[in-house]
């Protein structure tokens, strides 16, 4: 396939994911970049919870079903609108800017300024963005081959085939037996409407390229122009420089292919923006309210997407709300209300202790929050290659190749916000951010628990970093250079006006990147694409990969040369898994890992003993058992995960047992099975 025939999925893909979105956010007078930042979390609540209802009356989900739910949603916000409508009529979006926007920088063409320059700055990111990683795909169709990506890609084949995609069954999938297991679908669901007649491959792979290339600028302009509303460029500087680093979005498409996961991550910095807003002194009360509600909505979206997007957000915007509660608290007990202060006090506390009650009493949550991970070097190094993006340098999926400007840039930034004693909070989420991953990626220590919502996993983790580093940056280059205007503005009256001197930074800072665009290696387009590359197209040639091209054509092929009612049992590590998602093909097995019961870990352990057993045959008709897939090689064969798969081989198997139907010509071959026909 050629990139120009995905053109259609790519629009159906940001219409899924914007559209609703943006008109429940309009609903709720949210204008501008606000509007389009919070429109995909609003999209993720509206799929997700729809989902979910949809599953328990029986309606499939489709994207149908999916405009009737945005249909009521819209109604339900108009009522609260009118509820809670408020006594000034501004936009939202600019609710936050009249705190420390002076009257002069209200003029016509400031204004003006400052809708362009998030505009342009998303854009350039978007440009940044999307070459390097398309190339690291090479070509639509190509699936991320890792452990991650299979779940992923049968997770929307299941919707498909269900029709069901609530969050509360979708773990299912992951099972031999199709028991409901709760798994975070919303995500799953805005893609799946987007597949059509194309390969599943196709859409997660555009959806890759709208989350980095479109959601996480977005995300990262909106929350520049909330935290920094003085410094009108700010909001450009920032989402381009968050397109260059390794960490984030390119590892966790790739190595960690970990999208849902990266897609919340992509909305963390609107949760914090919007956090911010909803609690500016500046935002009347019934604006408040509409506000917390399009928040709540938004957390429970990202919550549905991923879990540990609303979990990030709150331990990087915790430095501000810390000290916004606490002044809270101590104007309560200034003004007598004591009792009211010792709630408010206590509320927090008390949520700490339901959580840490939740993790020990619920199973599924100590597994994720007791996850065993292998440190990756001392943590000494780790600090460095968080400040300078070379994560995870001793290992195969990371980078040697630093961001000097950026990590120099940052460094300088917390200083600045130290000496001038403002914005210090983004310094300490951006301390937070860094100590997470060290945590993570250092040896043991007692920091260790802060990062289990996370399954201690320093890719995850680590795509935190870029949030503050981009803003950090940005901040210190505009700083210099409004200090440079300042000073040029002694002896030139023109820059003592606001929109000359918002030129005048322009220009200059038109300058210092081209100063230092050079340095960063073309926005280090090589580390991004060979990112992506090792995962994709050069995963193909690996001897211990999970599917060669011949193999990937073969398994297309299976969806065509089968019966509808076919099944296939085969070691999912050798490829057997995409035939469920890529072909269409049921399988035994359709993910790496799951929850498989006693009857199908006995048939892995024992099929090659297909002629001296007849249990296995008996096992083999009640799956409805019709191929068996085999393979030469594994994926990472030595995983502790296939104990329960050493029987799949037909070494020991009788050939007359076994009818060869085709072969991919390198090693993986299909076998109708004929032992049990007697």
């Amino acid at each position: 396939m050629s990139w120009v025939t995905t053109v259609p999925v790519a629009v159906a893909m940001l219409a899924v994911f914007f559209l609703p979105g943006l008109v429940l956010a309009f609903v709720g007078r949210m204008r501008g970049l606000a509007a389009f930042a919070v429109a995909p979390a609003l999209s993720l609540a509206l799929g997700g919870i729809g989902a979910i209802l949809l599953g328990f009356v029986g309606i499939r989900w489709s994207v149908w079903s999916y405009i009737g739910i945005t249909a009521v949603a819209v109604l339900m916000g108009v009522l609260l609108t009118h509820f809670f409508r408020a006594r000034n009529r501004a936009p939202i979006g600019e609710i936050a800017e009249r705190e420390t926007v002076s009257k002069a920088e209200r003029s016509r063409a400031v204004r003006r300024m400052r809708r362009f320059a998030p505009l342009v700055g998303v854009v350039i990111a978007a440009v940044v963005s999307f070459a390097p990683l398309r190339d690291g795909m090479r070509r639509p169709d190509y699936p991320a081959l890792t452990w991650d990506s299979v779940y992923h890609h049968s997770a929307i084949r299941y919707i498909l085939d269900t029709g069901n995609g609530s969050s509360l069954t979708l773990g299912a999938v992951a099972t031999n037996n199709d028991a409901p297991a709760y798994y975070p679908g919303a995500w799953h669901d805005l893609v799946s409407l987007t597949v059509g007649s194309l390969p599943i491959s196709v859409s997660l792979n555009v959806a890759a390229l709208v989350l980095s290339c479109i959601i996480w600028p977005l995300s990262m302009a909106y929350l520049a122009r909330v935290a920094f509303p003085k410094h009108t460029w700010l909001p450009l500087l920032a989402p381009i420089i968050a397109s260059g680093f390794v960490a984030f979005p390119a590892r966790m498409i790739s190595y960690g292919t970990v999208w849902p996961a990266a897609m919340g991550t992509a909305l963390v910095p609107m949760l914090i923006g919007l956090t911010l807003t909803v609690t500016s002194r500046s935002t009347d009360a019934a604006a408040r309210r509409r506000l917390a509600l399009i928040l709540a909505a938004a957390l429970v979206g990202a919550a549905l997407c991923h879990p540990t997007a609303p979990i990030a957000a709150v331990f990087l915007s915790a430095p501000f709300l810390i000290h916004r509660y606490t002044t809270s608290v101590i104007a309560l007990i200034e003004r007598g209300k004591r009792i009211r202060a010792g709630l408010g006090a206590a509320l927090p506390l008390l949520g700490i202790v339901l959580v840490c009650a939740a993790i020990a009493i619920v199973p599924q949550l100590r597994s994720v929050f007791f996850f065993e991970t292998t440190p990756v070097g001392p943590a000494t190094d780790a600090i460095g290659s968080a400040i300078f993006d070379t994560m995870l340098m001793p290992l195969v999926h990371g980078n040697e190749e630093p961001f000097w400007v950026a990590g120099l840039l940052a460094s300088t930034g917390v200083v600045m916000t130290l000496m001038l004693r403002e914005h210090r909070w983004v310094s300490v989420s951006w301390t937070i951010s860094i100590v997470l991953y060290v945590a993570a990626a250092g040896e043991q220590t007692v920091l260790r628990p802060l990062v289990g919502f996370w399954y201690s996993d320093p890719v995850r983790l680590g795509g935190l970093v870029p949030i503050f580093t981009s803003l950090l940056a940005s901040y210190a280059v505009l700083r210099t250079v409004e200090a440079m205007v300042l000073f040029a503005a002694r002896s030139n009256v023109t820059l003592r006006e606001p929109v000359a001197a918002l030129v005048a930074s322009l220009v200059i800072l038109v300058g210092i990147a081209a100063l230092l665009y050079p340095q960063t290696k073309d926005f280090r387009t090589e580390e991004r694409t060979s990112r992506l590359a090792a995962d994709y197209w050069e995963h193909l040639q690996w001897e211990d990969g999970l599917a060669s091209l011949p193999e990937l054509r073969f398994i297309e092929r299976l969806g065509e040369e089968l019966p509808e009612d076919a099944v296939v049992l085969g070691d999912p590590t050798s490829g057997a898994a995409l035939l469920y998602s890529l072909a269409g093909v049921d399988t035994v097995f359709r993910t790496l890992s799951g929850s498989w019961d006693a009857d199908a870990r006995y048939l892995g352990r024992n099929f090659n003993r297909i002629d001296r057993n007849p249990r296995i045959c008996r096992l083999l008709a009640e799956y409805g058992v019709t191929h068996f897939y085999d393979d030469t090689r594994r994926y990472l064969p030595d995983i502790v995960h296939r104990r329960d798969m050493v029987g799949l081989t037909i070494i020991g198997v009788d050939r007359e047992d076994l009818r060869l139907v085709d072969t991919s010509g390198d090693g993986a071959r299909i076998y109708e099975i004929e032992a049990c026909d007697s």
